[in-house]
């Protein structure tokens, strides 16, 4: 709706201006208010626990940002130095308007995710439904340019035994949407993307040089993604 808002003040704003406005150069106008806006990589620093509690807010992550590649490291030290970092990563996620994160998309080294502002400290699944259950759903992701989106396969339901920011431990059963999501982040805390769960190459126009870039590990990263792991 803003968008094309937009371009009607342009398209009157233009014709006060000109007296007129032929139909190709009004459709050049629309093409160029509604084109989307380039693809803006990032390059993170990969901060330890105690450097993240430091900012005064953490940034998120855009494809290809090699931090993006990278797995969260266990955490062993429950102080207020990861308080404050996951306090950061909550306000990292409403921001960006993300229904969750991992810490790994902020550049931050640590095993934990943020869903609906619950952190999952060092969250592991402890329990699947049957693999004939599989649900399948179209992702997207923040991460990734907007005209990315992949078919994946996720559990139906599962059990992730975690700890809170003060190492309180606990279990939790998260079924439908809620497991979706939280399989999607935590993907993103041991350095996978939705793009390795597709059974080809996936490309962007917005970031052209993408099937590019994930062609020599696609089938590698495809093996770990489609991999059912954690229980026992």
């Amino acid at each position: 709706m803003r968008a094309i808002r937009a371009v009607l003040l342009a398209f009157t704003a233009r014709t006060s201006a000109l007296g007129s406005l032929d139909r190709r150069a009004f459709g050049a106008l629309v093409g160029t208010t509604l084109a989307p806006p380039p693809w803006t990589p990032t390059a993170l620093p990969w901060l330890t626990i105690p450097e993240a509690a430091r900012q005064t807010a953490l940034p998120f992550a855009r494809y290809p940002d090699p931090v993006l590649r990278r797995a969260g490291a266990r955490v062993d030290a429950f102080d207020g130095a990861l308080a404050r970092t996951v306090a950061l990563l909550r306000r990292a996620g409403a921001a960006h308007g993300a229904a969750g994160l991992a810490a790994p998309q902020c550049g931050v080294d640590a095993a934990v995710v943020v869903l609906g502002g619950r952190a999952f400290v060092n969250p592991e699944v402890r329990w699947r439904s049957d693999e004939a259950d599989l649900r399948c759903w179209r992702e997207r992701c923040l991460a990734l340019p907007p005209d990315v989106a992949v078919e994946t396969l996720r559990d139906r339901a599962i059990v992730v035994a975690a700890a809170d920011a003060a190492g309180r431990r606990f279990e939790a059963t998260l079924r439908g949407g809620a497991a979706r999501q939280f399989l999607h982040e935590l993907d993103h805390a041991r350095g996978t993307l939705i793009v390795d769960h597709a059974l080809d190459l996936v490309g962007s126009a917005l970031y052209p040089g993408m099937a590019a870039l994930e062609a020599p590990d696609h089938d590698e990263r495809r093996r770990r993604a489609w991999a059912r792991g954690d229980v026992g």
